[in-house]
């Protein structure tokens, strides 16, 4: 399997909290278990407590593999994480670790267990590689510099497209634009389209009939803005999930839309 299969966008992030230990590993269990329904992040913190209670899993130059074992578990998943301050993480080196890769599989896959830290090793004992992941702009610019590391030739950009969706938010109240924006940055989306559009009440103030009744009510502005994205079909639940979040349910609020559409098609990028 290739390491891009195991890393879902959202189990990436480039803002590791933490500075001390076990909170790190609490906010690795999170942040791995977040697309896992069969297990829980308290049962993955204490997996990964019991394997740290070996040994240290921080090795040199700022690099740390959580991992572990859990019965139940179907396949491996795995976690990127940097934290920009470093954790203490009793490391062989004695130096913070700032580079966290996090594995987590079925118990009685010893062999793939260990080619996958063999690959990782692979990966982060090169200076380059390091020095990419440390440099990386956003979630999905460090997965990117880690894959094209640890699986040369492939890349996130070249990924089946028919594991696409185009995904559509027509906003009838603009005030939640700005914390879309950032909600997929946060996801990162890097490419997306804004345009200002229009809804029916607009449309009718051209029409002399309505124009006058509608002048009259004080319904003058029907602004909206429309967002076009590229979204991975695994991660539109979580998106839709984090627009929910701001707007409300959208099944009872009237202030927002999001369809997500088959690509037929798809050549080029709208990342600028």
């Amino acid at each position: 399997m290739s390491m891009i299969d195991l890393i879902q966008n959202a189990a990436c992030t480039t803002e590791l909290k933490s500075r001390q230990k076990e909170a790190c590993l609490k906010e690795l269990a999170d942040l791995v278990t977040q697309h896992i329904d069969t297990i829980s992040p308290e049962r993955v913190l204490r997996a990964l407590l019991e394997r740290e209670a070996l040994g240290s899993t921080g090795f040199e130059h700022g690099v740390a593999i959580p991992h572990a074992k859990i019965e139940g578990l179907d396949r491996f998943y795995l976690a990127l994480a940097r934290a920009p301050r470093g954790v203490r993480f009793e490391s062989h080196d004695g130096k913070k670790s700032t580079l966290f890769f996090v594995i987590i599989g079925p118990a009685e896959a010893s062999g793939e267990h260990l080619k996958i830290l063999a690959q990782i090793s692979r990966v982060t004992r090169q200076e380059g590689a390091r020095a990419a992941l440390i440099n990386a702009c956003s979630p999905i610019d460090f997965k990117e510099a880690f894959v094209q590391y640890a699986d040369p030739g492939l890349s996130i950009k070249n990924v089946d497209r028919a594991k696409q969706k185009l995904l559509v938010v027509i906003l009838t109240e603009p005030k939640f634009f700005d914390d879309v924006i950032q909600l997929y940055t946060e996801r990162g989306i890097r490419g997306a389209s804004v345009f200002d559009s229009t809804g029916i009440k607009q449309q009718l103030m051209n029409i002399p009939l309505f124009s006058s009744f509608l002048d009259f009510l004080g319904e003058h502005s029907d602004t909206q803005k429309t967002i076009l994205a590229v979204v991975a079909e695994s991660e539109v639940a979580s998106v839709v999930r984090g627009i929910e979040d701001l707007t409300g349910d959208l099944d009872n609020h009237s202030g927002a839309m999001v369809m997500a559409l088959d690509l037929f098609f798809m050549k080029g990028s709208m990342e600028s």
